[in-house]
């Protein structure tokens, strides 16, 4: 048998990090901060050995799966950031296309949650470049979006509200496996029925 190539070790080491920090998604909806590599391991159907070859400790995991995250939020929103409409509008296709990404990546839900948490329950300052991305690449122009929109003096209150409202509905719907069950557009309609457009 012929070693492996570079390329053939890179994809397994890619598909070997894709499977860990799905089970380590899985685990952290159960247990939260409280998750152990050994947890991850088991999900993800490994050897506690294999795991710990990628990941020394849960912390540097969960670093990895919210910076990704993060990369997943970004381009499923992307669309709603490029595409025509009034401002308005385009905030109720992003928060559309959010929740049904936090409903089907339970990484980005533990990253909106994590933000909304402000990080508090990792240690040290690890996740301030993080959160410095999160605020210039989603929060930011969400805001935007919501300012042009309402004209609103605190567009900052409304889009924490709308956040809010997808954290907490993502999460009844996750936490009561009712994934496949939820009215994303029923949710929305309801969260945006209250929002009103600034007059032109």
């Amino acid at each position: 048998m012929s070693p492996r190539t570079k390329e053939q070790n890179d994809a397994i080491r890619e598909m070997r990090m894709n499977q860990i920090m799905q089970a380590a998604a899985e685990v952290y909806l159960e247990k939260g901060i409280q998750l152990e590599i050994r947890d991850v391991a088991v999900k993800a159907e490994l050897g506690y050995g294999t795991v710990y070859h990628y990941y020394k400790n849960k912390h540097m995991l969960l670093e990895d799966l919210l910076w990704d995250a993060l990369y997943r939020t970004e381009s499923a929103v992307q669309s709603a950031m490029t595409g025509d409409g009034g401002s308005l509008h385009t905030a109720e296709s992003f928060s559309r296309l959010l929740l049904k990404e936090c409903i089907q990546d339970p990484s980005v839900f533990i990253l909106l949650k994590t933000v909304a948490d402000n990080f508090h329950h990792f240690p040290g300052n690890r996740f301030i470049k993080l959160s410095d991305h999160f605020q210039d690449r989603i929060y930011i122009p969400f805001v935007e979006m919501i300012r042009d929109g309402t004209g609103s003096k605190s567009p900052e209150k409304i889009a924490n509200l709308i956040f809010g409202s997808l954290v907490g509905c993502a999460a009844l719907n996750i936490h009561h496996n009712m994934r496949n069950e939820t009215d994303v557009e029923g949710i929305i309609d309801v969260i945006f029925s209250g929002i009103q457009a600034k007059e032109r």
